[in-house]
């Protein structure tokens, strides 16, 4: 599970679902979540962002995505296996990790120390009062 620690800025609602805006170190991530009496988020509340490593997808630099939450990072690690590769980003000190297809990562031409584009989608981020 990838795991970055952030202060919610902004918050849009509409009926019970909430788009949530979360500043990491200066990079701002959102967040698509139901609201719940039991989990009431607020402006300047830190909170952890959890995601899965197969909610992240992986492209060229040079791409253009309709996600908010796509970012630019360096690959330190990568992990073959058969089927699947489990490639790590440095972002802002953390690892970021994605899980891919062996035929993804030769496509791309991943390797160690190239720059890549890992974006993962608002509504797979999960929140989590720190």
């Amino acid at each position: 599970m990838n795991t970055l620690k952030g202060t919610i800025v902004s918050i849009k609602q509409s009926d019970n679902l909430q788009l949530i805006f979360i500043d990491v170190e200066g990079h701002l991530f959102s967040s698509l979540v139901i609201a719940s009496d039991e989990n009431r988020l607020e402006v300047s509340m830190d909170v952890h962002l959890l995601f899965k490593e197969t909610e992240v997808t992986l492209a060229t630099t040079s791409s253009v995505v309709s996600e908010r939450n796509a970012f630019c990072s360096k690959i330190t690690h990568i992990e073959n296996g058969k089927l699947l590769a489990n490639i790590t980003l440095d972002f802002l000190g953390n690892n970021i990790n994605a899980i891919i297809t062996k035929g993804a990562l030769h496509g791309l031409k991943c390797k160690i120390g190239d720059e890549f584009l890992w974006v993962v989608k608002a509504n797979e981020v999960t929140l989590q009062n720190k």
